[in-house]
């Protein structure tokens, strides 16, 4: 607080002194002695004004006369002070007395400072001011108005705008004279100048200085104030509190308690008002800095005794806060005071106060925290009411409380998100069935006591305490049958025990569905009117056929029906009856409760239905089959697919349909449904097998075309082992071949081939049929030559594999290719001139007797007489073409006849190597051979040589003379 200068004295008619005036002040001065006191005249004279300075008994600085020196003149000089001031200077350039220049420079000084303040002077007057009163004090330190120069020093310097000047001048007057009466204004003075430069540290030194002075000492409120202050400033909170609460101790009545801050300054004075409206305020952001509510608990417990408007520093703090919208500080402040008085008649009041704080904040946790507390706090029979009256209003918030806290820990505990952990799910329902079982404890003649039952049960069904919860359904019930809320917990009460079975181990699921049926027929019975009779007899028959009463679930089941009940659950307690007949093994009557399920139309559970009938359908085969009554088994697989055609059963069905048929050799049907099956189930696991079975059926019915065609199927399928693949493969193209359809066999020898180069003897064998296929249908002698090398390659190349078998087939192909060589060399004639073609005819000879060389080489005895006849047969043939060849032209006879004796003499040498190889065969009678090719190369020898084998007895007796 920041307070003017009192003038120190007023110069109401300053006289302009001439050198007569001097002479004679100067004598009065010279005369007069020291004055200690204001002495109380009528007429001050020079004496009195000099030693008194113009004080006046009060203490203030002020002159109450019109003139401070009377003076008696001729005639009545006006006031100059500008006249005067100057008299004051010339005076001082005289040697005057000390006392005497004491006083000019005081006046002098005084006077320019007034006219300053008055308009009347400028800076320069200011300063020549404050330089007297400089003067002075440097040499008069004792003069007995010291401090009053300082003081108007102080008043100069703050004017000329030297604030460091005006504070030191303050405080060198408290230090010099402690005993001055203007000593208490020039601490508190110094002390404002210092806290508006912020110099806070040294402030609050001036201002202890002040207060040090006492209590009645002027400006003691206000310095105890800015003390405070001045250390709030620092942070220094914990030694402001005791001044801003000494303060407020000083400024409030001592009588009452002050409960809170409003209406609190109502009865102190207007002057002081203020300043302690404040102080509480200041008080409040020293405890917020220092920690809020709790730093006033630690505060007052170290005083010896709490101050009489304790409850005003909670509030006065807590409203601070909240006009910061500091909520939950403020709200924490509350409940400090609830902390350490807790059975204060206040009490609720100020946690009422911090539930309004959080719920102003939208602090929805802490809000309802806090109406936690209340509800704890000041609940029927909590501590608090044995010292205090039952208060209505309170008790009322409480009940208000708990249904908030009930609804709110409910609703929140039903928002939980999915996914939420189970058991953090029922701890939260569990709060919640915790509020309502107070509620009805603590107001059990509550107008809404049945509603907050219904909850409880339902909160406690949610917190997995099942049993309990079905407890309370039922009491709801049974303690008033006809109340609003009874239907709905009697019928929560068979659903809880619907709950419990499945909660529960499965030893113990029987005791609950009995428990559930028991409770469902008891509701049934008090309720028959009620809307969901249906279908809480519907799930009773649902439980009794769990539980494997399947007449009981057929019995409940025909009320369920007879009722108008909605088409869904008709649809169910079909179902219901459909399966406990189907569990009873009366499937006809299970195919027709499901029959007329699916004719209500519940869509929702179509697949279900459909599903039903087909196993109903599906048993009836498998009964007839059991029976060996095929016919009937096929006739009910097939119907299957008829009635419910979408059913996962039906493949199964119709697989098995087929196979009766099957069974009773009836193939075109069994492959029409087979066929069929290939269709409709082309995906489906069974397929492979359906086609081996087809195969199987086309072969027995002598359709091997369309055999073949499903053996390839078979062989292309990789599902198939290699070795089914293989096998499947070759009967593709045997069957393709035996059935007609050679350009599918060749086909299906040829992919054989491709695929199953190993084992050796079969693809050896593919490449024979293909090599006799490639000549039986189209001629093409280039692909069965082609084939018939593929096989002495694959063999030559056929390593550990190759056997007497793979031997065999190669020497036969060896045989044929020897035979195709052979024909080829007959048919190049020898032509004139013979040079051309007998090379040609001699290569061809060549390459054929090399190829039936190495079919002979094989040692196969079939083989080898065949290749050697053949062998005999090319020598023979080339020697009769040399005999038949075209003769050159123009040869006289000689010529003619030596031509003819030296093809002759050329052809020799090749009869007689084909009567060495007919020869040959014939040496095989020896090892017991005799087959086609001996006979033709004995048959040959009788033509060749008719002397040694002409004649049938001595071919007889030669062929006796080899063995």
């Amino acid at each position: 607080m920041s307070m003017p200068f009192r003038p120190v004295m007023t110069l109401v008619n300053p006289l302009a002194l001439n050198v007569t005036l001097v002479s004679s002040l100067l004598l009065c001065l010279s005369a007069c002695g020291s004055v200690s006191a204001i002495r109380n005249v009528d007429a001050p004279t020079v004496a009195t004004v000099a030693d008194a300075n113009g004080r006046t008994s009060d203490g203030w600085f002020v002159v109450r006369t019109t003139s401070t020196l009377r003076v008696d003149a001729a005639s009545e000089v006006e006031p100059d002070p500008q006249q005067a001031i100057a008299n004051y200077d010339r005076l001082l350039q005289l040697d005057a007395p000390p006392r005497l220049r004491a006083e000019a420079l005081r006046r002098s000084a005084d006077l320019r400072l007034q006219g300053f303040e008055s308009g009347e002077g400028d800076t320069a007057d200011l300063q020549a001011a404050a330089d007297r009163y400089q003067t002075l004090l440097a040499e008069f330190p004792e003069d007995r108005l010291a401090d009053r120069a300082l003081y108007q020093l102080a008043r100069a310097y703050e004017l000329l705008g030297n604030d460091d000047g005006s504070i030191e001048a303050l405080q060198q007057l408290g230090r010099r004279y402690p005993d001055s009466v203007r000593v208490a204004d020039a601490r508190f003075r110094a002390a404002e100048k210092l806290y508006l430069e912020r110099r806070y540290d040294e402030a609050t030194e001036q201002y202890a200085a002040a207060i040090e002075l006492g209590d009645d000492a002027p400006y003691a409120d206000y310095a105890r104030y800015k003390h405070g202050w001045a250390l709030y400033k620092q942070a220094r909170y914990s030694e402001a509190l005791p001044e801003f609460i000494a303060l407020l101790d000083r400024a409030l009545p001592d009588d009452g308690e002050f409960d809170s801050s409003n209406g609190l300054f109502d009865r102190v004075e207007s002057g002081r008002a203020d300043m302690a409206r404040d102080a509480l305020r200041v008080t409040g952001l020293c405890f917020a800095a220092l920690g809020g509510g709790t730093a006033i608990n630690d505060y007052l417990s170290a005083q010896d005794s709490e101050p009489r408007f304790t409850p005003a520093l909670y509030a006065a703090l807590g409203e601070q806060l909240l006009d910061r919208r500091r909520y939950t500080d403020a709200a924490e402040t509350y409940t400090a005071f609830i902390d350490t008085h807790p059975r204060h008649r206040l009490a609720p009041e100020f946690q009422a106060q911090a539930v309004a704080a959080y719920q102003a904040g939208g602090f929805r946790e802490l809000l309802m925290a806090s109406k936690r507390d209340y509800v704890e706090a000041f609940a029927p029979g909590a501590d608090y009411w044995q010292d205090n009256a039952p208060s209505e209003t309170v008790l009322a918030t409480v009940r208000e409380d708990l249904d908030q806290l009930a609804s709110e820990s409910h609703a929140r505990a039903q928002t939980l998100p999915q996914g939420t952990d189970e058991t953090v799910r029922r701890a939260a329902f569990a709060e919640a069935s915790g509020w309502y079982e107070k509620a009805l404890t603590w107001f059990p003649d509550d107008a809404h006591a049945a509603a907050t039952r219904l909850l409880y049960a339902d909160s406690l069904l949610e917190a997995g305490h099942t049993a309990q919860a079905a407890g309370q359904y039922s009491r709801l019930m049974r303690d008033a049958p006809n109340g609003e809320h009874a239907p709905e917990a009697g019928l929560a009460a068979a659903q809880a025990w619907q709950q419990l079975a499945r909660e529960v181990p499965s030893t113990r699921r029987a005791e609950a569905l009995k428990a559930s049926i028991a409770a469902s027929l008891e509701w049934a019975d008090r309720y028959p009117e009620h809307p969901e009779l249906a279908r809480v007899l519907t799930r009773a028959a649902e439980d009794r056929f769990e539980l494997k009463d399947y007449e009981g679930a057929i019995e409940l089941s025909q009320r369920v029906l007879a009722l108008s009940a909605p088409a869904s659950l008709q649809a169910t307690a079909l179902g219901v009856r459909g399966d406990a007949e189907f569990t009873l093994e009366r499937y006809a009557d299970a195919e027709a409760s499901y029959t007329r399920l699916l004719a209500t139309g519940a869509n929702e559970t179509t697949d279900q239905q459909i599903e039903q009938l087909a196993a109903a359908v599906y048993k009836q085969g498998e009964m007839a089959r059991d029976a060996e009554d095929l016919r009937a088994a096929a006739e009910a697989f097939a119907r299957v697919g008829r009635v419910a055609p979408t059913a996962s059963i039906r493949a199964a069905a119709d697989y098995d349909a087929a196979m009766a048929n099957v069974g009773l050799e009836d193939w075109p049907l069994a492959e029409q449904q087979m066929e069929a099956f290939r269709r409709r189930h082309i995906e489906h696991a069974l397929l492979p097998d359906v086609d081996k079975k087809l195969a199987f059926a086309y072969q027995q019915d002598d359709k091997l075309a369309a055999a073949a065609e499903v053996y390839a199927r078979i062989a292309q399928r990789n599902s198939e082992a290699p070795s089914v693949r293989r096998e499947a493969a070759w009967l593709s193209a045997e069957l393709a071949e035996q059935g007609g359809r050679a350009d599918r066999a060749e086909a299906a020898y040829e992919r054989y081939v491709e695929q199953y180069p190993q084992p050796l003897l079969a693809a050896l064998q593919a490449r024979q049929r293909l090599a006799d296929l490639a000549l039986q249908e189209s001629g093409n002698g280039s692909r069965h030559v082609h084939w018939l090398d593929e096989i002495l390659s694959n063999e030559s190349a056929g390593g550990r594999q190759r056997s007497d078998e793979t031997h065999l087939i190669a020497a036969r192909a060896a045989l044929k290719l020897g035979r195709l060589d052979s024909a080829n060399a007959r048919s190049v004639s020898l032509r004139a001139p013979i040079e051309k073609s007998l090379d040609r005819r001699k290569l061809a000879t060549e390459k054929a007797i090399a190829t039936l060389s190495r079919a002979s080489s094989f040692g196969f005895a079939e083989v080898s007489t065949a290749a050697t006849y053949e062998i005999a047969n090319v020598y023979r043939d080339f020697g009769k073409a040399l005999i038949e060849s075209e003769r050159p032209r123009g040869l006289d006879a000689l010529a003619q006849e030596q031509y003819e004796l030296l093809l002759e003499e050329q052809a020799y040498p090749f009869e007689e190597k084909a009567i060495a190889a007919y020869e040959v065969n014939l040496q095989r009678l020896r090892e017991g051979l005799w087959d086609e090719w001996i006979r033709r190369s004995s048959h040959a020898l009788g033509e060749i040589v008719p002397a040694r084998y002409g004649k049938q007895e001595q071919r007889d007796m030669r062929y006796e003379s080899l063995l």
